[in-house]
């Protein structure tokens, strides 16, 4: 019908991770990596799509591998962006909806040391620590692109410069 190998590939990725449980018979995770290595321009598009399959299932620590995999592997910016804020995204989404529950079960506040309350520090602890790795993220993929880039690798020392000396500043 007109569609070209590519649109056909990005439509069957579309619809099996939209879809994830009426998909029984297909490997979809093994068809989205296929994708990968085929399709290496659509890398942050399918990588966003293999972990919305894992959240609509509710695989979680599945989906968070897979950003943690995609922001370790794409070579572009906009690829390691859109993974990112897809990423920050979730994260801030299963606080988002821990915190909705708690509101609307009407429950008095969680006292500092019950498990709801770890459970939350937690993922507010993981959402903290992604936003706080961003520039090294960022920087690695600049490094990927490029391991030559000297001032990449200059910017890169004084990042990790000025946090040693902020943790002995704590010590």
């Amino acid at each position: 019908k007109g569609k070209s190998r590519h649109k056909l590939w990005m439509d069957l990725c579309q619809l099996v991770c939209k879809h994830p449980t009426q998909v029984k018979s297909l490997r979809v995770e093994a068809i989205i990596r296929s994708g990968l290595r085929t399709f290496t321009d659509e890398a942050g598009h399918l990588w966003c799509a293999l972990a919305d399959f894992f959240i609509r299932q509710a695989q979680f620590e599945q989906a968070r591998d897979v950003y943690e995999e995609g922001i370790s592997s794409v070579i572009t910016v906009r690829d390691f962006s859109m993974i990112f804020d897809a990423y920050s995204q979730f994260e801030e989404s299963l606080v988002t909806a821990q915190i909705d529950a708690q509101q609307q079960s009407g429950a008095p506040p969680l006292a500092d040391d019950s498990p709801e309350q770890q459970d939350l520090d937690m993922r507010l602890a993981r959402l903290e620590r992604l936003m706080e790795r961003r520039p090294e993220l960022l920087s690695s993929v600049l490094l990927r692109q490029n391991p030559h880039a000297v001032h990449e690798w200059i910017k890169r020392s004084e990042e990790h410069t000025s946090e040693l000396q902020s943790l002995a500043y704590l010590v």
